[in-house]
């Protein structure tokens, strides 16, 4: 039974499948299809979506089609780009054997750091839509033995790719082609803890030893300026996670930093510090720093302190500390920053 879609989206793995099958279909019939069904991973839904365009060019045996991706309600730079496949007959291998080919084309990004699921210069067509295409395509051809190439592409693939991960990860001209389900869910959270994971990935094919870490912009920026520009990996609510990931690859020295209205909440105990998921810091600093009175934010007891020349080193080494004890890992360095990304805080736990 087909998936009825209603605030869901489909991924660009979801939409290069439907693409690939359209022009499987075109070329082997001369039909043009409007819409296909596609096989999601779990292989008991499908996902119906509707064909842009479909094109043949005989002379070169080969079909286009297109779809345009859907987000949903996902704030997705790809939502309403075009996913486009072109797939091309090839001449039959020695062995008589029916081969499918998949490449990128323009649009689509090319891997050039380790650490991800493709090899350095793969095209960044991740496992399970190259394993769907793969399906969609032998649906249509299953009793012909042929050698087939899909070359997926994408409109403007490589203007979208900067407003991504992909220019972090070492992931260049293009877009990726994702999904391991075939649906975007809204405000997917295993998307952006997946993303964490995979930047930590390639923050260890990098240096093995020494990883930097911060919550958001504020640290990572604030970090660079002190220590260099090398990689620092962004952990947005998930530090828990984060630490995790980071025990489990070995690395011997973690850096932290960041704003404390985050990095506090570790101390709190929470290793989600998503506001719907947690408290504000607020409360908890100004206790911690032994103020009086009530303040909203965390910036505000910031200038409190500052102002009459304190700072936060205490509560960097209690961070500090509440980390190494969890998350047992031989050096931990902590950097507090304020909103302006001036340093207030500094420690260091090794063993």
């Amino acid at each position: 039974m087909a998936q009825t879609l209603s605030r869901c989206g489909f991924t660009t793995g979801s939409a290069a499948t439907a693409a690939a099958k359209a022009a499987a279909m075109f070329l082997k019939t001369g039909v043009l299809p409007e819409r296909v069904h596609i096989t999601l991973p779990n292989l008991k839904e499908s996902l119906l979506i509707n064909i842009k365009s479909c094109t043949l060019t005989p002379d070169d045996n080969s079909a286009t089609a297109s779809v345009i991706k859907q987000s949903g309600d996902d704030p997705d730079v790809t939502n309403g780009l075009e996913i486009v496949a072109t797939l091309r007959l090839l001449k039959q291998s020695a062995d008589n054997e029916s081969k499918i080919v998949i490449k990128g084309g323009a649009g689509v990004g090319r891997v050039t750091k380790k650490g991800l699921q493709q090899q350095v210069g793969d095209w960044a067509i991740n496992p399970v839509p190259k394993a769907m295409i793969t399906q969609a395509v032998r649906e249509v051809f299953s009793k012909d033995s042929l050698n087939l190439e899909v070359e997926i592409s994408v409109s403007n693939g490589e203007l979208a790719a900067q407003k991504t991960f992909n220019p972090r990860l070492g992931i260049t001209g293009g877009i990726s082609i994702l999904g391991t389900t075939g649906i975007v869910e809204p405000m997917s959270v295993d998307a952006i803890k997946e993303t964490v994971k995979c930047e930590i990935d390639v923050s260890f094919y990098e240096n093995p030893e020494t990883i930097r870490l911060a919550p958001g912009k504020i640290g990572e920026d604030a970090l660079k300026r002190i220590l260099g520009p090398t990689r620092v990996v962004q952990f947005s609510n998930f530090p828990g996670l984060a630490m995790d990931y980071v025990k489990s690859k070995g690395f011997k020295h973690v850096t932290l930093g960041g704003h404390p209205g985050k990095l506090a909440k570790i101390l709190m105990g929470y290793t989600d510090t998503h506001s719907g998921r947690s408290p504000q810091a607020a409360a908890f600093v100004s206790e911690f720093m032994g103020l009086n009175g009530n303040f909203n934010t965390v910036e505000e007891i910031i200038d409190k302190i500052t102002e009459t020349g304190g700072d936060f080193t205490k509560l960097a080494h209690e961070i500090c500390f509440k980390i190494k004890s969890i998350y047992r890992l031989p050096s931990i360095e902590v950097y507090l920053f304020d909103m302006k990304k001036t340093l207030i805080g500094h420690s260091t736990c090794t063993e």
